[in-house]
């Protein structure tokens, strides 16, 4: 399983992509999800795909956006080992 997590400046997102600015993480939700990628929290998203070309397409797939390219301030791909949600055992479930 791989993961991608990213970082946008969001004073140079509202002046690239516009109002409302929270748009963009719709638009960038949207284009991970066809590659195969799920968002978890954040700007964090996870694909079960074990396949490092799939994170290729996701990074090509966002440099190719322009307000992305002038938006972000770090993007980082690494590899998830295990993954655990601890959601239910902070609410007392």
């Amino acid at each position: 399983m791989y993961a991608i997590a990213f970082d946008l400046e969001i004073a140079e997102l509202k002046k690239h992509y516009g109002e409302p600015y929270n748009g963009a993480y719709l638009e960038i939700g949207k284009e991970l999800k066809a590659i195969g990628f799920e968002w978890t929290q954040g700007s964090v998203y996870l694909s079960n795909d074990n396949n490092l070309a799939t994170v290729y397409r996701a990074i090509s797939t966002l440099s190719k956006i322009d307000w992305f390219k002038s938006s972000v301030r770090d993007i980082r791909a690494f590899k998830v080992e295990d993954w655990s949600d601890f959601t239910a055992i902070v609410k007392g479930a």
